[in-house]
């Protein structure tokens, strides 16, 4: 109310929006095709017991500052706590990361497909856990195992080592984070980048337990 009075009765412009509409749409949509409802399945208390950070779709050095010492300080206490940068640019944030994986532009989906295709390969989904509170597991296995690592290497435009190094990282994880954000957000296909992060914890049941969980931070 205040923000509308300031822009049309003070400065005089009709032309008023908030952050939502590019900012959280895609990721609210993801959550509710998820969920049923728009909710965060984990909180920052979480970044000071997981095991993996990773962050995609975001330069948090830069946009996310307080969050982004958080990060470093959660990092010192552990030494063990591993980062991962999905990024296609070499931003600031790659200073704390262990594995930079530059993507191609718009690869997300391959990349986290194919992760999913991995952990299937190496026996690392609990199907058991997955057939109890989610569906669909085996249509979307069926279309995410035709990805192999030279597939999404291929489609990343990445090297297989490293592709395998992030695939290894993420499926050997007792407990993992996925922050992702405006550069997953903002895209024609933004709800399906955030859909196929968000399969990959229900899939390893690297949700709704301590340090894990799939994070859209705004």
């Amino acid at each position: 109310y205040i923000a509308n009075k300031l822009m049309k009765g003070f400065i005089g412009s009709a032309n008023i929006d908030t952050n939502s509409r590019l900012c959280m749409s895609s990721a609210v949509a993801a959550y509710k095709r998820a969920f049923g409802e728009d909710v965060v399945p984990c909180d920052y208390t979480d970044l000071e017991c997981t095991d993996l950070l990773v962050i995609t779709g975001s330069n948090a050095a830069w946009a996310h500052p307080v969050l982004f010492q958080r990060i470093q300080r959660a990092k010192l206490k552990n030494p063990n706590m591993k980062v991962i940068v999905v990024d296609p640019r070499k931003t600031e944030t790659c200073t704390i990361a262990d594995l930079h994986l530059p993507i191609k532009p718009g690869s997300d989906v391959g990349l986290f497909n194919g992760l999913l295709s991995y952990a299937n390969a190496q026996g690392r989904i609990n199907k058991s856990v997955v057939e109890s509170y989610a569906e669909g597991l085996d249509k979307t296995l069926k279309s995410a195992n035709a990805l192999t690592l030279d597939d999404v290497a291929k489609v990343c435009d990445l090297d297989v080592n490293s592709i395998k190094a992030f695939f290894d990282a993420f499926c050997k994880a007792s407990s993992a984070i996925t922050f992702y954000s405006m550069g997953v957000n903002q895209s024609s296909a933004g709800v399906d980048k955030a859909q196929v992060i968000i399969n990959c914890h229900l899939a390893m049941d690297l949700i709704g337990k301590d340090g894990c969980g799939p994070f859209s931070i705004t």
